[in-house]
């Protein structure tokens, strides 16, 4: 893996202005029901103003230098807030990675204090998730969610906690790609879950190093 694993919190100064702008944007669910709940367009189209300037802040973390203005410091990303509803999805998603991206960060927009992110390892280093089907099928048809518990909870055994990062309100949290991850809902709040997600594709610029490839030549 060639990027850390950060949480920051109070990312945003003024987070409830980023909420309301969140409420402007139209959510749609996944046309291949790849992922739970619903997103907004790719934030690029819909406010390449906002998506521009968060983007840049969120790799001001790893770049503090290169992404001043003036710099050369280049990159590509898709970005959407997102929606979950409360008690359809479970108690946990399926686990998974973002592997044809370098890197994901997540901002958490409502306080679901108990819920959040989990990072995974496999127990096998043949672990990868299965029973895409039965994912994808519950996703559509939000129906019949003990048979989607269970081969969730089959997917899911192949794979050990390792990290838990919960979800206050204005914390980000960024991973690498090929980390495996899932979901946490935790609460009992009835309010929907809302998140800013952003998928880095690539980064570039003039003598840029990864950093935990930086600190292993040390």
């Amino acid at each position: 893996m060639q990027w850390p694993t950060l949480i920051v919190d109070n990312f945003f100064t003024d987070p409830h202005a980023v909420v309301k702008l969140s409420k402007t944007f139209k959510y749609v669910r996944d046309n291949e029901n790849r992922w739970p709940g619903e997103r907004t367009r790719g934030l690029h189209e819909e406010d390449p103003h906002f998506f521009q300037w968060s983007t840049r802040k969120i790799l001001a973390l790893l770049y503090p230098l290169q992404v001043c203005p003036g710099q050369d410091l280049k990159w590509k990303a898709t970005q959407s807030f997102q929606r979950m509803p409360s008690n359809i999805y479970g108690k946990e998603g399926w686990i998974h990675s973002d592997d044809k991206y370098e890197f994901t960060a997540i901002i958490y927009l409502s306080d679901h204090v108990e819920s959040g992110t989990c990072l995974y390892e496999g127990k096998q280093f043949s672990s990868h998730p299965t029973y895409v089907v039965e994912k994808q099928k519950f996703n559509r048809d939000l129906k019949d969610k003990k048979r989607m518990e269970k081969y969730r909870d089959k997917t899911n055994s192949q794979f050990r906690k390792k990290v838990e990062l919960f979800s206050n309100f204005n914390r980000l949290v960024l991973f690498d790609g090929s980390n495996w991850h899932a979901h946490k809902h935790a609460d009992h709040s009835k309010e929907d879950r809302l998140t800013l997600i952003t998928f880095f594709t690539s980064v570039s610029g003039e003598n840029l190093r990864y950093p935990i490839t930086q600190m292993r030549r040390i």
